[in-house]
């Protein structure tokens, strides 16, 4: 559909400075930008020209290979200029003499002109010091549109002061299909999984045909088969594109609980799932348009999209930083900057500094007296304190993880096997922790941790053929400075000192600044600190230096 009104570039003008001054396009330049590229092409008489690839060119900057099928960030900007121009109409600013619309499905906007008293087209308010703005399902700001709802909003702060987490990414569980009690069953499962997290916000939508304006993402299920057949398929889908994320289709056998079923094969993967997917989206974003509470989600660590390098983990400090200058006193950034600056400490030398190391102990202890009942806030303090040495403090709280959220896979598992560190696990734990890397799907974006804490467990019992089996398989998933010295460290024991060298060569290409000495005479024996006989464990990765030396010199 074309637009068949004559305007002119003073009313193009007009558009673009009211849509600017309602705020509901955030601070994004890009997507103002945008939004006059389409309107103008339009005016020109170009808008049946207006497509993704050039619109990714012209506007985005993407290369002449831009691919808009694998590369959705066109698509997605598109979506939500769509939702600004919903939310700009509704606003007092709304008074230019043309309005614009851009139907889903295509690029070309719609211009039209408004039915109101053409003496009221040249009012333009006067723009008020700072517009009133709320988070988005992504914590972008925007206009508020509702005088009476901000209001509101404000009386709830003042009565109610909360520090921990505002939920920041909209989910939409639609009525699962299947028999009443049974259906009941499976929405309660996902549900819980769900709402143990404060990042999420459960959005309820009886009419899988609607979407909630707040919605992200969609989770939708059905129940089909028999008693003796009964098969669960959980789907979750992008709201805005309609784009298949995930997709689980789960058999349970006749007298099987179907809630205990649902909830441990299906709701704790799901939740893994859809932080990765908002992190992917998140990632598209300049990081100074988004909440705190959104930058929590981005720079916290989440299996799945992620970069092996010391640049990416920086990155993901300035996230942190930038999340308390909105908010000094947001735990969750705190609980970041925690397991971040004590991560980097370990795996890069130059950061090993008391200041550093001071200030993962000052976050760890600020995310938990501002945080203390939020599972993920919690669970990266556990994981500053590992990375600190601080073993059976790591392992207490990640048994408060588990209190404040049972259904948390990841903190099952590290309870199970941190205390194991660096001494001899018993057969018993063993076999659960290959159980429960055995019990996750084969794309689960969790298993390369597990893999190679198998691999870990299975080297200090000497089963260095098992061990290296598991750090192999983890090595294809995802590697990290801890994973390659552990898989070089067990080739060097089965005698192939040549293959580790290449090892630590190929992992230091990400990380170009890694040292295994620092790794070695610092890392190593910080983790082993509280273990009785830590110092076989060290002496491994002595002897790999050593036999590297030796290699070398030869």
């Amino acid at each position: 559909m074309s637009s068949d009104i004559e305007f002119t570039e003073q009313d193009v003008d007009l558009f673009i400075e009211l849509v600017s001054a309602s705020g509901v396009l955030g601070r994004s330049a890009r997507r103002i930008r945008l939004l006059d590229h389409l309107v103008r092409s339009e005016l020109l008489g170009e808008g049946q020209s207006l497509k993704a690839y050039s619109i990714g060119l012209d506007i985005f900057g993407k290369p002449s290979d831009f691919d808009p099928s694998s590369d959705s960030v066109v698509r997605v900007e598109m979506g939500r200029l769509r939702s600004s121009l919903a939310l700009f109409e509704a606003s007092e600013y709304a008074t230019s003499r043309i309005k614009v619309d851009i139907p889903v499905g295509t690029y070309r906007p719609v211009v039209t002109l408004r039915d109101v008293d053409s003496g009221a087209l040249v009012h333009k308010p006067e723009t008020p010091e700072k517009i009133p703005s709320k988070p988005t399902k992504w914590g972008i700001p925007l206009a508020a549109v509702a005088v009476v709802a901000m209001l509101g909003l404000i009386a709830l702060a003042v009565m109610q002061p909360d520090r921990s987490p505002k939920p920041t990414i909209g989910v939409q569980i639609n009525a699962v299909l299947g028999p009443e009690e049974e259906a009941r069953a499976v929405n309660s499962a996902l549900k819980l999984a769900l709402s143990r997290s404060q990042t999420f916000s459960l959005l309820d939508q009886s009419n899988a045909n609607e979407t909630h304006r707040d919605a992200s993402f969609v989770v939708e299920a059905e129940i089909s088969g028999h008693a003796a057949d009964r098969r669960v398929t959980t789907i979750l889908s992008d709201a805005e594109t309609n784009r298949l994320i995930w997709i689980r289709s789960l058999k349970v056998p006749e007298g099987v609980n179907i809630t205990d079923s649902i909830e441990k094969n299906v709701a704790r993967e799901l939740r893994v799932r859809l932080f990765g997917a908002s992190k992917s989206i998140l990632e598209t974003i300049p990081p100074e348009e988004l909440s705190p509470e959104a930058l929590f989600v981005r720079a916290t660590w989440v299996p799945g999209v992620a970069q092996s390098a010391i640049a990416w983990e920086r990155q993901r400090i300035d996230y942190a930083k930038l999340a308390l200058e909105g908010d000094p006193e947001f735990g969750a950034a705190h609980s970041v900057l925690a397991d971040k600056l004590a991560y980097l400490a370990n795996v890069y030398g130059p950061a090993n500094t008391p200041e550093n190391l001071e200030g993962a102990r000052f976050h760890a202890q600020r995310a938990m007296d501002l945080s203390p009942l939020d599972p993920d806030v919690m669970f990266n303090v556990a994981q500053s304190l590992w990375h600190s040495g601080r073993i059976a403090e790591s392992h207490a709280t990640m048994g408060r993880v588990l209190e404040l959220d049972p259904g948390h896979d990841l903190a099952r598992f590290l309870h199970m096997v941190i205390p194991y560190s660096c001494a001899a696990a018993p057969d018993a734990v063993v076999v659960s922790a290959r159980a429960f890397d055995a019990g996750l799907s084969p794309d689960n974006p969790i298993r390369w941790l597990t893999l190679t804490w198998v691999g870990w467990l299975h080297s200090y019992r000497q089963e260095w053929d098992a061990a290296l089996a598991a750090e192999e398989a983890a090595a294809r998933i995802f590697q990290i400075p801890y994973t390659f010295m552990r898989h070089a460290m067990i080739l060097n024991q089965l005698g192939r000192t040549e293959e580790a060298q290449s090892l630590i060569t190929q992992g230091k290409r990400n990380w170009m600044e890694f040292d295994p000495s620092h790794f070695t005479a610092t890392t190593i024996p910080r983790l082993c600190s509280e273990a009785p006989d830590g110092g076989m464990f060290v002496g491994y990765y002595s002897q790999l230096l050593d036999d590297l030396g030796k290699l070398t010199n030869n």
